[in-house]
């Protein structure tokens, strides 16, 4: 408890009622919050520090490079998988995306692990089906449904 300040251990004795349980716990609390301060100043720092935000009025402001780089994150959000776990396989997924756009064939390798398909090899999963519409659409809006086959198992 080398990180605990002479101030700290003068509260918690104070405070603790010569309870030594109660004592240790002021302590512990004392430096889980100061730790808390200093990760989130460290991460305001770095956010800054790529111009994510910035100080304003006493306050912090998302920049527009913060608001564009929030909108491309989001744009590659997993979707929540509609099948239970243990859903017998009903589908083989095969695709072949372009080394151009990795981050989409990533965004489609998280989502199928999401939804429970196992790789048979890199680019051949399989897994239950048929796909959610909401799938479709991102798949459409990601601009990979021509590098989307499916098949349907008997």
């Amino acid at each position: 408890m080398s990180e605990n300040t002479l101030s700290d251990h003068i509260i918690a004795f104070l405070c603790s009622a010569r309870s030594t349980k109660a004592y240790f716990d002021i302590l512990r609390e004392r430096s889980i919050s100061r730790r808390k301060k200093s990760v989130v100043q460290s991460t305001l720092y770095r956010l800054k520090k790529k111009g994510l935000i910035q100080r304003e009025n006493g306050g912090w402001q998302i920049t527009k490079i913060g608001k564009e780089y929030a909108e491309q994150k989001e744009r590659y959000d997993l979707i929540p998988s509609p099948f239970k776990r243990g859903d017998s396989d009903h589908q083989i997924i095969i695709f072949d995306v372009p080394e151009s756009m990795r981050l989409e064939r990533d965004w489609l390798r998280e989502q199928l692990k999401t939804f429970g398909y196992r790789m048979v090899q890199r680019s051949v999963w399989i897994g239950p089906g048929p796909m959610p519409s909401e799938f479709k659409k991102k798949v459409i809006d990601l601009d990979i449904k021509v590098c989307i086959k499916t098949y349907k198992l008997a």
